[in-house]
């Protein structure tokens, strides 16, 4: 029931932002601090054992890593350029295809009763690459269309997502057994900070919504729907059993989109930033509707 409060939470908070784009978009400041947030709530969830797994089984963990860097990627700038966009929606595709798996993956497998620690620590690993191959797959992709800052997005990585989570666990360290007192409410402020960072980005593209083709939205409903079915099938043809395919599907294809959408912003432009929106309500929803159906 907890879980279910979550999710509605992040769909009504996003929602927001198509209904008071005027008072949401001041508060544009606030989309990578509240990024920072999430990432250290990451961290303080983070323990010794989260990469003693990573240590004593690498092989599963890696492919894992490897899908999330290849297929994802790949697979969105295929569909943006098969699709003929606008070459800021085949940015913002290749964008939130090159993000780390999302937090998010890891509430959505334990709702499917995948193996929740196989998920936390392909995120883990996914998370700790992302200041080399995000910036790295969006030159390689998008190089030729737009001009890619490789350095100083590098930088802006590593200052919104790595140092806010090596923060989280130096924190987890210090207070020891005394971070169990904040522990139950970090999924709640993860998600209502994710919540209000799509809100933002709703309202700063508000007059852009209405003319947003939908190509845009088919385009990230299949890169997400591909990202799960790929997941699944690759997992198969590695030999993994059911569980393992199934929790392996669900980290490709959910993605960091607030980490997306804030490179996007930061170093592309605003519209650019819309289907990295659009996919984390699709990846919720989808991934909501998949654990349903993958319990029964």
């Amino acid at each position: 029931m907890r879980n279910i409060y979550l999710f509605l939470v992040l769909i009504v908070v996003s929602s927001t932002g198509l209904l008071f784009p005027n008072e949401l978009k001041e508060y544009k400041g606030l989309i990578v601090p509240l990024l920072a947030v999430i990432m250290l709530s990451m961290g303080l969830t983070l323990t010794p054992e989260d990469f003693k797994r990573i240590l004593a089984k690498p092989v599963p963990i890696f492919y894992g890593a490897l899908l999330q860097y290849s297929l994802m990627p790949l697979v969105g700038f295929g569909t943006a350029v098969l699709l003929n966009l606008h070459k800021d929606f085949v940015t913002g595709f290749v964008l939130v295809g090159s993000a780390p798996g999302g937090t998010a993956s890891n509430l959505i497998a334990f709702l499917s009763g995948g193996v929740v620690a196989y998920s936390i620590s392909m995120t883990t690993l996914s998370t700790l690459l992302a200041p080399v191959f995000t910036p790295l797959w969006t030159w390689l992709l998008v190089g030729k269309l737009v001009p890619v800052p490789v350095v100083p997005m590098f930088f802006s990585t590593l200052k919104i997502v790595l140092f806010p989570v090596l923060g989280g666990m130096a924190i987890r360290l210090l207070l020891k057994n005394r971070i169990k007192v904040v522990e139950p409410y970090l999924a709640f402020v993860s998600v209502l900070s994710i919540g209000f960072i799509i809100a933002v980005i709703f309202a700063i593209n508000e007059h852009k919504l209405k003319s947003v083709p939908a190509l845009v939205v088919g385009g990230v409903l299949i890169h997400n729907l591909i990202g799960f079915a790929g997941g699944y099938l690759l997992g198969k043809l590695a030999g993994m059993d059911n569980k393992m395919s199934k929790t392996l599907a669900i980290e490709v294809g959910m993605q960091n989109s607030g980490l997306s959408a804030v490179l996007a912003i930061k170093h592309f432009s605003v519209l650019a930033s819309l289907p990295s929106a659009i996919f984390s309500l699709s990846q919720n929803i989808l991934g909501m509707l998949l654990a349903l159906l993958s319990r029964k």
